[in-house]
């Protein structure tokens, strides 16, 4: 049984901070192959709370708890008989477990324990019937029960001698000086020992007598004294009934107070992450009219579209829990963002296409005057028209790579158009430019030299 003890204590409830108060062999009534053992343990710190703990024991003599239970839920103890041969009891909890055990000191022992518990932590709460009252009321330690009979024996031994102090030795060595001479003398030196204690005997005789009355009055003392101790130990039982209630009520506290401070801490944890979503994913009314309207037809409310854009993105950004996701608010959130992206990403698109074919179609300068030297018309306006554009551009981007990498493909499909007339109408104009020389030098060469001869 010690080893027992100790490997529940080291291999179990140690690291649990628990400690160990008792233990019982059991087994199933009808089913004594599967052993299993009873612990009663309480916490190591405050506030302390008795629990009936099933561990059992695999095939590789390990010890593994199987269930426990606060000891507040047992609701009686059924000892079966009042026979005390009976090894069988029962124990109320969520259902009747019905118990067998291996020795019936080991259940008087198990019994007694439980009903000191009961009485300690959950004010007498617990029901004991078919109990003797010696079981239930031992005021024998279960530690002093499971000490060897052996080392008791021994003990009950030791205490029959007792070692004599150095007066009483050197009292004895005085006595056998005085008495040298007849100590050789062993049946005169017994006599004169008996003597004197003859004498010892009536002088002690003779005092007590003489102080009757003392002792009359050391005794009624002693009665008076005894009376005292009575009425106090009766005050201190009371006492200590009235600190079990105040305990219990400080221990219901404790729990209510843990309690509260769970729901402050919940409830403030709640409020942070219902601040984080309501500012993380609130798009504000004019960025979303902004974004359903896509008017981009002045300068003021492109600059408008491309804040809302940008507030989109940050709002779609937004990390958040997998877990928030099934919010029937945030997913109603999260699914307007994506109607008001895709709404706003085709309206931008028809507005750029548009910009891109009306630049495509745009007709070139007609030049009727002569000219100093053929040029190539300038580009700065359409640029200039695209330039404000650019945010949104690099918003497209960022948010649909794949249309953003379609719309290079459309405004050079359309540039082309422009740039071929602009070409054609450049070589148009660069030849009356030489016509136009050549018959000016020709002019110049008939002034100079009016012989057609000299021209030849």
């Amino acid at each position: 049984m010690a080893s027992l003890w100790s490997s529940l204590e080291q291999g179990v409830f140690d690291p649990q901070k628990k400690r160990l108060l008792e233990t019982v062999r059991v087994w199933k009534t009808g089913r004594r192959k599967k052993m299993s053992i009873l612990c009663l343990v309480v916490d190591t710190f405050r506030p302390m709370q008795p629990f009936l703990v099933k561990v059992k024991v695999d095939r590789g003599e390990q010890y593994k708890v199987a269930y426990r239970w606060p000891l507040a839920e047992l609701k009686l103890v059924d000892g079966k008989t009042l026979d005390e041969a009976s090894l069988d009891f029962d124990l109320h909890l969520d259902k009747v477990y019905k118990w067998t055990t291996n020795s019936l000191d080991e259940k008087k022992t198990f019994i007694r324990c439980l009903w000191k518990l009961s009485h300690r932590y959950l004010a007498g709460s617990i029901a004991f019937v078919n109990v003797p009252s010696c079981a239930a009321e031992g005021r024998q330690r279960p530690q002093e029960d499971r000490k060897d009979p052996a080392e008791a024996e021994s003990q009950e031994e030791l205490s029959m001698y007792q070692e004599m102090t150095p007066k009483e030795a050197a009292d004895v060595l005085k006595l056998m000086e005085e008495y040298e001479p007849l100590v050789n003398n062993s049946v005169a030196f017994a006599e004169q020992l008996s003597n004197d204690l003859h004498v010892l005997d009536e002088a002690n005789l003779r005092a007590i007598i003489s102080s009757e009355k003392q002792v009359t009055q050391l005794m009624s003392n002693i009665d008076e004294a005894l009376a005292e101790v009575a009425r106090v130990e009766e005050t201190l039982q009371i006492y200590d009934e009235l600190l079990g209630s105040v305990k219990q009520q400080m221990d219901h506290i404790h729990r209510e107070n843990s309690l509260l401070h769970r729901i402050v801490s919940n409830k403030t944890r709640l409020m942070d992450e219902i601040l984080f979503l309501t500012t993380q994913l609130n798009l504000s009314r004019e960025h979303c009219d902004a974004l359903s309207q896509a008017d981009l037809s002045s300068p003021s409310r492109v600059k408008a579209c491309i804040a809302a854009a940008e507030a989109l993105s940050l709002c779609m950004n937004t990390q958040i829990h997998p877990g928030y996701r099934k919010l029937q608010s945030v997913a109603e959130q999260l699914i307007m963002f994506e109607t008001l992206k895709q709404n706003f990403e085709s309206s931008f698109i028809s507005h750029i296409t548009n910009i891109f074919e009306m630049q495509g179609n745009a007709q070139i300068p007609f030049l009727a005057q002569p000219i100093d030297k053929p040029s190539a018309p300038s580009h700065a306006l359409h640029h200039e028209e695209l330039v404000p554009y650019t945010p949104l551009m690099a918003w497209l981007r960022k948010a649909n790579p794949v249309l953003f990498c379609d719309l290079p493909k459309v405004y050079a499909q359309n540039l082309s158009r422009l740039y071929d007339r602009e070409i054609k109408a450049f070589f148009e104009q660069a030849k009356t430019f030489l016509l136009g020389r050549r018959k000016g030098n020709l002019h110049l060469l008939h002034h100079w030299c009016p012989d057609p001869r000299a021209r030849g």
